[in-house]
């Protein structure tokens, strides 16, 4: 009845939550994956590509589990908590080996993790204070490109979209730059927006 669904929405382990936490399990399932030596076994390859489509998996759960809460009402404080850090988590390993595979360059990833510690410390501040930083249009096309050049250069690291076939590798450098002006701008966005959270005394 009414009161039942009331329940399974205060619950912690509501329908979002869950996604939530599997979007978690699968990020340390694909990186123990991908972290198999190249030539290490016969197996290997086949070990890269399970962790690829793991990969792809929990990407796609950030986005269905963001639609869940807001559309069945499931928003608890454990979301609210967990949803971000699974993110940062997924977004974190994705980036870092990728780097290590010699796919993403290693400046793009610092200034990625840079980024996501600079807005985290922002928002820490924002909740000792009683305020929250919200989510800009363009911090959410941030997401959305950060996560297409995990899936490209995940394709790419497991021969499933082979270096864009050389002759397009400009595609490739064109996601990256979009990813780096983006994370770049947001981050200061963000900053300039906020500077009553820490250029005045409370």
């Amino acid at each position: 009845g009414v009161e039942g669904l009331r329940e399974v929405r205060r619950s912690a382990m509501n329908l979002a939550n869950r996604l939530t936490v599997s979007r978690i399990l699968m990020t340390v399932v694909f990186v123990v994956l991908l972290c198999v030596p190249e030539g290490f076994a016969k197996w290997q390859p086949r070990a890269w590509e399970a962790g690829y489509v793991l990969a792809v998996a929990a990407g796609v759960t950030d986005f269905i589990d963001g639609y869940v809460a807001r559309k069945y009402r499931m928003i608890t404080d454990f979301g609210s908590l967990m949803d971000p850090l699974a993110d940062k988590i997924l977004v974190v390993a994705g980036y870092v080996i990728l780097t290590t595979r010699a796919i993403v360059p290693a400046p793009v990833t610092i200034l990625i993790l840079s980024r996501e510690f600079a807005v985290q410390g922002l928002r820490e501040i924002a909740s000792k204070k009683g305020k929250s930083v919200k989510v800009s249009y363009l911090g959410k096309v941030k997401t959305m490109v950060q996560m297409l050049v995990l899936m490209m250069g995940g394709a790419m690291l497991v021969d499933w979209l082979p270096r864009l076939l050389w002759g397009q590798l400009w595609i490739w450098h064109v996601v990256l730059g979009a990813t780096v002006f983006v994370t770049g701008y947001t981050g200061i966005e963000y900053y300039a927006k906020n500077t009553e959270l820490y250029l005045k005394s409370t």
